[in-house]
C-alpha cells in the first residue's frame, strides 16, 4: 500500500509519496516540499493508523486490495 501527502496548498507537485509496510513502518519514495518534521508526524500518523486505512482502501474495492 502506498499513501500520498500533501501541504496545506494540496499540490500533487508539492506531496509526498509512502509506502507502508506490513508493520506500519513507511519509506519515502518523494518528499515533496514537506519538511523533516512534517514527514516525521506524518509517519507516526500512518504507523499508528495503517490497518483501518488498509481495511477503508480494501473495502472500497470491488477486485480486493491489490486491484
Amino acid at each position: 500500500m502506498h499513501v500520498h501527502a500533501s501541504d496545506a496548498r494540496l499540490t500533487e507537485v508539492g506531496s509526498a509519496k509512502f509506502f507502508v509496510k506490513s508493520n506500519g513502518d513507511t519509506e519515502v519514495r518523494n518528499r515533496g516540499v514537506l519538511t523533516d518534521r512534517e514527514l516525521r508526524i506524518i509517519q507516526r500518523f500512518i504507523k499508528e493508523n495503517y490497518r483501518e486505512m488498509y481495511l477503508l482502501w480494501s473495502s472500497m474495492s470491488e477486485k480486493g486490495f491489490y486491484e
